[in-house]
């Protein structure tokens, strides 16, 4: 009778180690998973509309740019960020992942307002 009173202990305390270990396990990916942005691309024109300048953030490499026509590889540093100049204006570009299994397969690149050119107000 003493033996199986200590199997029963023995079997309950393992249960409850291995659902607290599990509840833990699984509280770790949720957490980390917020702290990370997720990437985005943002093209910009130029303020004379000579070209576009379009920038990355939150990317892991390695990533492929996409303008509808061509696709070229992107240089991204170990910030996961990237900046490329390009004189295809009025497409629309799509950074691309290049395995299957990278998060953010596709993401869409916004466009924004050209900055205003500079002025130098005291050489008026």
């Amino acid at each position: 009778m003493h033996r199986r009173n200590r199997h029963t202990l023995l079997c309950a305390a393992l249960a409850s180690s291995v659902a607290l270990g599990g509840t833990a396990a699984l509280a770790a990916p949720a957490a980390a998973s917020t702290a990370v942005p997720a990437p985005s691309c943002t093209v910009t024109p130029d303020p004379e509309g000579m070209f576009v300048i379009i920038t990355g953030e939150g990317f892991t490499g390695p990533r492929n740019l996409n303008d509808g026509e061509s696709t070229e590889p992107l240089n991204i540093d170990a910030d996961g960020n990237f900046r490329v100049q390009r004189f295809q204006k009025d497409v629309s570009y799509t950074v691309l992942a290049v395995y299957e299994d990278q998060d953010f397969v596709f993401v869409n690149c916004e466009i924004s307002e050209p900055e205003a050119p500079y002025t130098d107000l005291n050489s008026q």
